[in-house]
């Protein structure tokens, strides 16, 4: 539904328009190379003569007026400003001149809210879709049903489906149409059938599927037990579940796919050894399955997939535009769409994650899904390997993916393979098979490895045994990528970068843990977020290696599988060992000698009676020893500006040496056992001077 005033936006009749942008006019949207300029031309259409009369418009209905309110209000702000209450409304057709020729239609749109003291602008793309598409959006706003489980919707989701599976290359050669079903699924029954379903075993068939990823939350959720299993089999009654069970069965029966995995379901979720080798298979579950089903805004089973909410304010808004100099009528089928957009499902890290993107196991879920359909208390949208679609954007638009996160993404689907040899003397690097992924290929997929890891430490884990399994489909991915050996959540051939991490927001961690997660020199022994520091040291001068000499490094894990939960690790070191004194209050006395920028520092060797560096303790308990021992992991010589000289030029210090090391505590002196308790900064190397190698291990 239209205003009278948005019925047939006519441009004909404008003089053009010069506009001069100084003084306090603002241009309130992103940049654009049509909008750089001092000065503009435009044609303009008088709107609503007031805010009062668009609020009008917008609450009777109008498409277009709602959009425009919301845009200007809820998105940017304005709702309070008074000065914006005061104008009327302008909708505008900024000319672009190309060879002294204007260019219509343009690309965009402008409402304007003009103010006594400045003019406020949203920008709304035009846009002309395809036959089929727009006949769909045009039905989906006259129907403005509210519920993003709509009909209309459902239609939407089938036609990203259809445009991937026929149109894009490589989602078609990541993610198979026929995979081996997962060991068990879901039997959601043809489209057209509202009954039950039923838990049915695959036994080796193939064929597409849909998987589920949800928040169990608090709720009591339907789960398959021993006890239960025969029920299963035989019938699960639809109100017996949750409300996102029965989202997703609805969901999956109108795509016209047959089956569904549901890990609470799929799972003997009380048979230790159902639950071990199905939660192996998790990451080629939601790899090969025909895409995802993502509650996004559903904080546990009984939310839902569907959310209500106005749909008019991001569908395409179907509109006639009438330019000078285009025959009337040829621009029928055009849409007008707001500029700019947010949704909670881009939130993937921060405080404002939607509660399903918070959940440990679904950091995996989304990154091995070659497809998912995704449902926010916004819109529903679409992600696969190619494009990303959303109500607001339903024609789609190219996925951007950063280098690190495409090499990931490669080495993910099977597309891209390493091969590797050891690391000799000073070398970090690697030799790559010509034919396969490069060295720096190599090195910016262990690099998104440990970004990775740096978002799923900010994620919640119900159990804490969980923290391997959980992103153990992702490990398995990039050990088959790479043949490298796992060890603990780090990797053998990257494992003097791997092993230099720190622990911000995890100072109480251990005291926390009630439940063996890794050894001390893995970042998943503690609860929480941790830094890897591989990129700023790679970022200048040379590195070596050959003074942490791992000649052994092990990790043994409960079951079978080699990325499931770890219950012991050790590694055997040939290297540089050296007690140093953290500053800290039980010593305080002790520090008191030393100089007002020495003081700054954290880490002395009281005996030499000099500063040596920084001490970054792992938790709150490592902050009150006395005494560490420094072994160094890797070194790097790097150049300092020294102060101004007397023609205020900058000095250039010598090249220094610093030293990266892991804090060591000893756990058993005589045989030579030490655990982690945080990462040091030593900061001239020349501080361990002829110090002769030692052989010790780390637990």
């Amino acid at each position: 539904m239209l205003c009278s005033l948005c019925q047939s936006i006519d441009f004909r009749s404008s003089p053009i328009h010069q506009e001069a942008r100084i003084g306090f006019v603002t241009w309130d949207t992103v940049d654009r190379e049509d909008a750089i300029n001092e000065s503009a031309e435009y044609y303009a259409y008088d709107h609503h003569p007031s805010i009062e009369a668009l609020q009008a418009a917008a609450n009777a209905g109008c498409h277009l007026c709602i959009q425009i309110r919301s845009e200007l209000f809820h998105l940017r702000g304005h709702e309070s400003d008074e000065e914006v209450h005061k104008g009327p409304i302008e909708i505008r057709c900024y000319l672009k001149v190309d060879s002294g020729i204007y260019v219509l239609p343009p690309k965009e749109i402008v409402a304007v809210a003009k103010t006594p003291i400045r003019d406020v602008k949203v920008v709304f793309d035009l846009k002309h879709f395809d036959s089929s598409l727009a006949t769909l959006l045009r039905e989906k706003a006259s129907n403005a049903h509210p519920s993003t489980g709509s009909e209309d919707n459902i239609k939407l989701a089938v036609s990203w489906l259809n445009r991937c599976l026929t149109t894009h290359e490589q989602c078609m050669i990541s993610a198979p149409p026929y995979p081996q079903l997962p060991t068990r699924v879901l039997d959601v029954l043809p489209k057209g059938n509202s009954g039950d379903v039923c838990l049915c075993s695959t036994e080796g068939h193939y064929g597409p599927y849909v998987t589920l990823s949800h928040v169990w939350g608090k709720a009591q959720t339907i789960t398959t037990t021993l006890s239960t299993f025969e029920d299963r089999i035989t019938a699960i009654p639809m109100e017996s579940m949750p409300q996102t069970f029965q989202d997703a069965v609805r969901i999956t029966r109108e795509m016209s796919i047959r089956y569904l995995w549901v890990d609470s379901l799929c799972i003997i979720q009380d048979c230790p050894e159902d639950w071990a080798k199905e939660s192996s298979m998790m990451g080629f579950y939601y790899t090969n399955s025909l895409f995802t089903i993502a509650a996004v805004s559903a904080s546990d089973g009984d939310r839902g997939c569907f959310m209500t909410r106005n749909p008019l304010k991001l569908t395409p808004c179907p509109i006639n535009i009438n330019f000078p100099g285009v025959a009337q009528g040829k621009y029928e089928c055009s849409f007008l769409r707001p500029d700019l957009g947010w949704d909670p499902v881009d939130e993937t890290t921060g405080f404002q994650r939607p509660p399903l993107w918070q959940r440990a196991w679904v950091v995996q879920e989304r990154l091995l899904s070659a497809r998912m359909l995704r449902f926010s208390d916004m819109q529903i949208s679409w992600t696969c390997n190619t494009e990303e679609a959303s109500e607001r954007v339903p024609e789609g638009m190219p996925k951007y993916i950063n280098k690190g996160g495409e090499t990931l993404r490669q080495a993910l689907f099977g597309l891209r393979k390493f091969v590797l040899t050891d690391i000799v003397g000073d070398k970090l690097s690697s030799k790559v098979h010509p034919a396969s992924g490069t060295e720096a290929e190599l090195m910016e997929l262990y690099n998104a490895w440990y970004d990775l890891v740096t978002l799923y430490g900010k994620c919640s884990l119900t159990k804490e045994a969980d923290i391997f399994p959980a992103i153990s489909g992702i490990a398995t991915a990039i050990a088959n990528a790479t043949g490298d050996t796992y060890l603990a959540g780090l990797w053998q051939h990257d494992l003097h970068r791997g092993l230099l991490w720190t622990a911000p927001d995890s100072t109480k961690a251990r005291l926390q843990l009630r439940h063996y997660r890794a050894p001390s020199w893995s970042w998943a022994s503690l609860r929480g977020t941790c830094n890897f520091h591989v990129r700023q040291i790679l970022q200048t001068g040379r590195v070596r290696t050959d003074l942490f000499r791992i000649s052994q490094a092990t990790s043994q894990t409960l079951e079978v599988n080699p990325f499931g939960e770890v219950i012991s690790g050790e590694l055997r070191i040939t290297g540089l060992l050296m007690r140093a004194h953290p500053k800290g209050f039980e010593n305080e006395e002790a520090f008191r000698k030393f100089s007002h920028d020495e003081d700054r520092q954290t880490l002395f060797d009281l005996e030499r009676g000099n500063a040596i560096g920084f001490y970054y303790p792992d938790n709150d308990n490592m902050r009150y020893l006395t005494e560490i021992w420094c072994s160094p992991v890797m070194t790097e010589e790097k150049s300092y500006h020294g102060d101004h000289n007397n023609q205020g030029e900058i000095q250039q210090r010598p090249r220094r040496l610093d030293a990266h090391c892991l804090a060591l505590y000893p756990v058993s002196k005589t045989d030579g056992i030490y655990m982690r308790v945080g990462m040091v900064w030593v900061t001239d190397f020349g501080w361990f001077g002829d110090h002769p190698m030692s052989e010790f291990s780390i637990i």
